[in-house]
């Protein structure tokens, strides 16, 4: 039985994951870190909900509470438009890599995994046009150094595309213009059957996730992973999902 630690909880991908764990006879606790109650977790005994402000620092009483976890989810993360790129790049790749930073020293059996929600267009060679590429591809990439030189560390970056939500929106924000256009409206419903690679449900996101975490840290390989062997394309989101 595994303890996992999750952020981003009330997201999109976030609550998927939760309810995921929260459900997996493999997993015996959930330590959430948020900056405000979870309502999904409310009454659940496998939950351990951690309201944490500052997401920059992990001081010794708060790795107490984590004591015991092989893996973290990091699936706290915001949209770039309209954001100013200095705090877009606090929230995407400050936080995570302080976060791994203080979990890479956990005391852990075999390996802990740290899985980063990134997405589709991230670039560590920094040649991305956009924003989003740019910061979260230097996320990845700092992440991946991080887990290189700590031989008990282990990194995952997720490159989903486009996360569909379903018939079911379980996030505790509401849905965005966009998100309203593409799932509400049925721009999806056209979308999906001519370019079925470009989605992944919700559902399906967080499987590989919790599947990952409770996972051995290894590299992978086949259709879809980068040559480093931990960086996960959707196309390869989709082919682990059994899509």
């Amino acid at each position: 039985m595994s303890h996992i630690i999750l952020t981003g909880a009330t997201g999109l991908a976030g609550s998927a994951i939760l309810q995921q764990a929260l459900s997996s006879p493999s997993i015996s606790k959930v330590s959430i870190l948020t900056r405000r109650p979870v309502a999904a977790a409310d009454g659940n005994p496998k939950a351990n909900v951690i309201i944490h402000k500052d997401f920059t620092s992990y001081p010794p009483e708060l790795l107490n509470q984590l004591s015991g976890a092989s893996a973290c989810i990091w699936a706290q993360g915001i949209s770039s438009v309209g954001m100013k790129e200095d705090e877009y790049t606090t929230i995407t790749k400050t936080y995570p890599l302080a976060a791994a930073e203080a979990f890479k020293e956990l005391p852990v059996d075999g390996k802990f995994k740290f899985v980063y929600m990134s997405g589709r267009g991230a670039d560590q060679n920094g040649n991305a046009s956009q924003m989003f590429g740019r910061v979260k591809g230097d996320a990845e990439k700092q992440l991946l150094g991080i887990a290189s030189g700590k031989p008990t560390f282990s990194v995952y970056n997720l490159r989903p595309a486009a996360i569909d939500p379903g018939k079911v929106w379980t996030a505790d924000r509401k849905p965005s213009f966009l998100e309203k256009a593409v799932f509400s409206i049925g721009l999806a419903q056209v979308l999906r059957p001519l370019m079925p690679s470009l989605f992944i449900t919700t559902e399906k996101l967080a499987e590989v996730s919790v599947a990952l975490a409770l996972g051995d840290g290894e590299k992978l390989t086949g259709e879809g992973i980068n040559h480093d062997g931990f960086t996960i394309e959707n196309s390869a989101i989709r082919r682990m999902a059994g899509l």
